[in-house]
């Protein structure tokens, strides 16, 4: 897609802006018409898409609201540092053609978006829908291997629990979103390349999770984990600091080349567990230590603000992926609200 020129992308942004001011008004129509002259303008924005597709929406025209989100997830393909975007694209675009009974286009969708993350509930399940509804593919035929050749044991399916991580240059941290755990209902146990969690939940069962074999090696006596109220967080400490992983645990290619004696770190499978750019954003954003999420923030904040207190916060915290939140409309009006990465981490590039 041919790059917009300076005056043109002023001119998509002064659209945009106007637009934004239109929905959070409720003039839905207005809103859709002034996205698709910032389109129109600049063409190369994901954003101006999804944004369009949310008012598409709420004027009920479901099939281009559909269009949009997959365009949108074709643009931050495009960009490469755009993944939680791309996500948000994906699983939309998968939903609402799922919806259209266009299994094909939702499955597809849907499987990039499960690449990207695995235990995301949502993707999960909309596939369990629409895979069986989809086309038939021939199935493809299978050389057989020597038996030294095999592959090695595929792993036992995890229990489903959302998991997110990101690092530093000296720890990997890794966040299990498990809820109400009590202190002595957890065990972590750590290994040169992997670690092992075991949960008794409040049913009387036990979860257990396996990450190994990592990227790359740990120093299991200088990791640590802490039990929280919405997670348990585990600290990695690196073997090798400085050293960044692309990827939290090795693909099924790596552990089988590995197996061999011929692993080949240059076949990483990218994303395998998504690296959410805001995932330490709610301790950045804490009021006092304790219960206080950045949603409960958000809302104490939100609920005695004026107008345009409101708009710029809406505006901020959706543009930035909840990264930043301001409550100055003057700046915040000025453009798009950059994605803002905690301290001590970083938003990863493809």
């Amino acid at each position: 897609m041919v790059k917009p020129t300076a005056d043109n992308a002023k001119t998509a942004n002064a659209r945009y802006i106007e637009a934004d001011e239109a929905y959070f008004d409720d003039e839905f129509e207005k809103a859709e018409a002034l996205y698709t002259q910032a389109i129109a303008a600049d063409g190369t924005v994901s954003n101006y898409y999804m944004k369009r597709m949310q008012a598409r929406l709420k004027l009920g025209n479901k099939a281009d609201a559909a269009a949009d989100a997959l365009t949108a997830a074709t643009l931050s393909e495009a960009k490469g540092t755009q993944l939680r975007q791309h996500f948000k694209a994906l699983v939309t675009h998968g939903r609402l053609a799922a919806e259209l009974c266009n299994y094909d286009e939702a499955a597809e969708s849907l499987r990039k978006a499960y690449i990207i993350n695995p235990s995301h509930e949502e993707v999960c399940q909309l596939l369990e829908k629409v895979e069986p509804l989809t086309t038939p593919k021939p199935e493809p035929v299978v050389e057989e291997v020597a038996a030294e050749e095999e592959a090695v044991p595929a792993r036992p399916a995890r229990p489903s629990a959302r998991h997110e991580w990101y690092q530093n240059d000296d720890f990997v941290i890794l966040e299990v979103f498990i809820k109400r755990v009590q202190k002595d209902a957890a065990v972590v146990e750590f290994s040169d390349q992997g670690v092992s969690l075991s949960v008794k939940m409040a049913t009387g069962s036990e979860n257990n999770y396996e990450f190994d074999p990592l990227m790359h090696a740990i120093a299991p006596k200088e990791s640590t984990y802490e039990i929280m109220s919405t997670k348990i967080e585990i600290r990695l400490k690196k073997a090798a600091p400085g050293l960044k992983w692309d990827c939290l645990e090795q693909s099924e290619a790596q552990r089988l080349a590995s197996s061999k004696g011929k692993a080949s770190l240059s076949s990483s499978r990218q994303g395998v567990s998504w690296d959410t750019i805001a995932a330490n954003a709610e301790k950045e954003t804490k009021l006092k230590p304790g219960e206080q999420s950045v949603n409960q923030l958000f809302q104490s904040i939100y609920k005695d603000a004026d107008e345009e207190t409101r708009r710029a916060m809406m505006k901020s915290y959706i543009e930035s992926n909840g990264t930043a939140l301001s409550t100055d409309w003057k700046t915040v009006s000025k453009g798009p609200v950059e994605t803002t990465p905690p301290v001590d981490t970083f938003a990863k590039s493809y």
